[in-house]
């Protein structure tokens, strides 16, 4: 169970390590949740304490459930590390991997997304993220009823079939049920980064797998911790399956800053 992090203490053994990466989501945890995924974007203070920890060479990967080109454009740091669509697509050293087995949903997520939008869901902001496709909802007049909406309209498509339902923070998605997530993505960007020391940061039920495979890095003998970005509308089971919490995103800024007073210029 997650204990609050007020001070850099416990995470001294890690932060110590070289070379150290830090591996974060993008959405609630560098920036805050917005009513409109394009609204989106990393704070000031976060995206500074970026920048100066990537210049004093902690590897930095970005683990998130965004298309690739929108997190880098979110993102915007030279020589970042990406995993996006919740692992499906990898960037690492201006590499793009994508496994071949993706390619079908492309075109499977475009036949639930004609299928769907044939259905009037007031409020409902739908996502099209490649093989990937996000359901919105935080802006319904009725979060309840375009939840049960949106699942009844997945029911009655028959692409939907394909795919592996995720629920997060006011947004349904489907994704290939394949054996890539978030925690996959950590462990092989982890090790291709060479890190031997790994900080691991996230705020949804999807960042669950992130943690994992901090618990799996651990396991090989890196030292990790996993961080927790409370928010009132964080699942329970999410605190459950982490080490530490800060307290919404300004947390996170804190821990960035906090990082960069302790850890030597070069």
């Amino acid at each position: 169970m997650a204990v609050e992090l007020t001070s850099l203490a416990p995470l001294e053994p890690i932060i110590q390590q070289r070379p150290l990466a830090i591996l974060s989501d993008i959405d609630g945890t560098l920036a805050p949740i917005v009513s409109h995924p394009e609204l989106a974007h990393i704070t000031e203070r976060a995206r500074s304490a970026i920048q100066a920890l990537n210049e004093r060479d902690v590897r930095m990967a970005f683990v998130t459930g965004r298309a690739l080109e929108m997190a880098r454009q979110m993102v915007n740091t030279p020589g970042a590390y990406f995993a996006a669509n919740h692992g499906i697509n990898i960037l690492m050293d201006d590499v793009i991997y994508t496994p071949e087995e993706v390619r079908p949903y492309v075109q499977w997520a475009q036949d639930v997304i004609a299928e769907v939008c044939k259905v009037d869901i007031p409020g409902v902001i739908v996502e099209d993220k490649g093989p990937v496709v996000a359901f919105h909802y935080r802006m319904a007049p009725s979060e309840r009823q375009a939840l049960a909406a949106i699942e009844a309209a997945l029911n009655d498509a028959e692409a939907a079939k394909h795919f592996r339902i995720q629920q997060g923070r006011k947004v349904l998605e489907l994704r290939p049920p394949l054996e890539l997530d978030k925690g996959t993505a950590v462990t092989m960007l982890a090790e291709h980064m060479g890190a031997k020391g790994v900080l691991c940061m996230g705020d949804d039920a999807t960042d669950m797998d992130m943690f994992r495979g901090v618990e799996e890095l651990r396991a090989k003998g890196i030292p990790g911790a996993s961080i927790a970005v409370w928010s009132p509308e964080i699942a329970p089971e999410v605190l459950e399956a982490t080490d530490y919490y800060v307290l919404g995103v300004r947390g996170i800024e804190w821990l960035l800053e906090e990082l960069l007073r302790v850890l030597p210029r070069p």
